[in-house]
């Protein structure tokens, strides 16, 4: 078999376990053939659409948007999985994600943290978590205040 056949069995060998990222794929494949070998077999598969950067990032979205800030999500989409700027926008404006003030509000109950009876010191920590988590600290300090205002 030669090398074109043994990446394009490799890469869908790869895709068939989970689902990848185009610079993930490549990462891969870079590390058993030669670059023109690799361009070719991210062609091929990006042909039959076996991988697709934005359903990926829209897949994401969904499924980590119960938990995660838009800021984190837009982070880990970017850097560790590669995915470009254009289409992140176009896989958020496609997906709505949770409000970021339901979010917090989520962690306050996880975390058992009520504001209206919660020290300075117990606040600036669960501040600093959210922060974290990558929430803007306008949204946050909302939250907080909104929190103490319903009574």
């Amino acid at each position: 078999m030669d090398e074109r056949k043994k990446a394009r069995h490799r890469a869908l060998y790869l895709l068939e376990r989970m689902d990848r990222t185009e610079q993930e794929l490549r990462r891969k494949l870079e590390q058993n053939y030669p670059l023109d070998i690799v361009e070719e077999t991210i062609e091929y598969v990006k042909s039959y659409h076996y991988i697709d950067d934005l359903r990926y990032a829209k897949n994401y979205i969904q499924y980590k948007g119960q938990t995660r800030s838009r800021r984190q999500m837009q982070q880990e989409l970017r850097l560790k999985k590669g995915i470009s700027r254009e289409i992140l926008e176009e896989a958020f404006a496609e997906v709505s994600g949770e409000d970021e003030s339901l979010l917090i509000r989520r962690w306050m109950e996880k975390k058992k943290i009520d504001p209206k009876t919660a020290g300075r010191e117990e606040l600036q920590r669960f501040y600093q978590f959210l922060m974290r988590r990558g929430f803007c600290s306008e949204d946050i300090r909302r939250a907080l205040r909104l929190e103490t205002e319903e009574e």
